[in-house]
């Protein structure tokens, strides 16, 4: 009897632990806040303010769409011309062969300013331009002059459009500077409703230290991303903000947003142009080849050397909002020729 009671006891007692354990896990658990987010979940800061920020920011970042057609002359191999010797020849009356070349390329703008239904949007430079002539040379030859030239494409035509609720609006490339990477684009046709112009603060890059918290707005590979990265700084003379954020083809010309530390949101910072990257080479098939390889049956085609870009994620170029405000400055002449005005802050 002993023994029953002591068995008893022992039940009773488990029984009263799981239950204070059953009722600790079904309980109410607080979960600290933020003081100002109202959001189901929680963004990286917790607040409200970064979030409507970041909304704000996207209705002035925008997609745009680039198409160029070159026409390329090729010599004849065996007896290639000298660059000297095709000034001011007409190219189609020594060229082994012509043809079309149909390129299109993507990149991110954001709206700055509206004046009269005319916008100024900033963009990479290197996303927009396209250059009238390209030389292709020998490898052989060495001073530009005297060099051999293999071929030269013309450009025929280009044709920059952005696509939004409005439709399809034209595009005109308005200044450029290779150097620091940015262009100014405007709408070809005069309308006050097509776009949105930036309402946030444009901030004082300067202030920008080593570790504080940036946001990335743009259009990777056409898709409208966030992007959170840690600001470094870099001694470029123009690029002068490095980011940890991921980078893909598209997001050139993002805009670059800092989280001020007085809880007051976010400040346009600067403009996210390019990643670090490198040249691959590799050999690979003819490309008129389109069947499957079979890897147990040895390869008898042609094989070309060809050369591709690697782009190494993680290491983001931007050019700061200072470098912005000069450059600006610095084609506001030509800005106003075009009706673009831009806002004074």
């Amino acid at each position: 009897m002993e023994k029953l009671v002591r068995f008893t006891s022992c039940w009773k007692a488990f029984f009263l632990v799981l239950f204070a354990f059953l009722m600790s896990c079904s309980g109410t658990r607080e979960v600290a806040s933020g003081p100002n987010d109202r959001g189901y979940y929680k963004n990286h800061l917790q607040s409200q303010e970064v979030r409507d920020d970041i909304k704000k920011g996207f209705r002035s970042v925008v997609r745009i769409q680039n198409n160029v057609i070159y026409r390329t002359y090729q010599f004849y191999i065996d007896d290639l011309p000298r660059r000297s010797e095709l000034e001011g020849v007409a190219l189609e009356s020594v060229a082994a062969q012509t043809y079309l070349e149909d390129q299109s390329t993507a990149g991110t703008a954001i709206v700055l300013s509206e004046f009269r239904g005319k916008f100024a949007m900033l963009t990479a430079a290197h996303t927009v331009f396209y250059p009238d002539t390209v030389w292709h040379y020998h490898s052989s030859s060495n001073n530009q002059q005297g060099r051999l030239v293999e071929a030269v494409s013309v450009r025929e035509s280009v044709n920059y459009i952005l696509l939004n609720d409005k439709g399809v609006i034209k595009l005109d490339l308005v200044t450029y500077d290779s150097n620091r990477d940015l262009a100014v684009m405007t709408n070809v046709e005069a309308r006050e409703d097509l776009m949105t112009p930036l309402s946030l603060s444009i901030g004082e890059s300067d202030e920008l230290e080593w570790g504080d918290i940036v946001y990335a707005l743009g259009y990777p590979k056409g898709a409208q991303m966030v992007t959170m990265g840690t600001a470094s700084r870099s001694d470029h003379p123009t690029r002068s903000i490095l980011i940890d954020a991921s980078f893909n083809r598209g997001f050139s010309g993002g805009a670059l947003f800092a989280v001020r530390n007085d809880g007051s949101g976010l400040e346009f910072i600067g403009v996210v142009t390019s990643a670090l990257g490198e040249s691959e080479t590799y050999l690979a098939p003819v490309a008129s080849r389109r069947e499957a390889y079979d890897p147990d049956v040895p390869y008898t085609g042609e094989i070309f050397v060809k050369t591709a870009p690697r782009i190494n994620y993680g290491i983001t170029n931007a050019v700061d909002s200072k470098e912005v405000k000069e450059f600006l400055r610095e084609n506001e002449e030509q800005l106003n020729n075009y009706g673009v005005v831009l806002p004074r802050r």
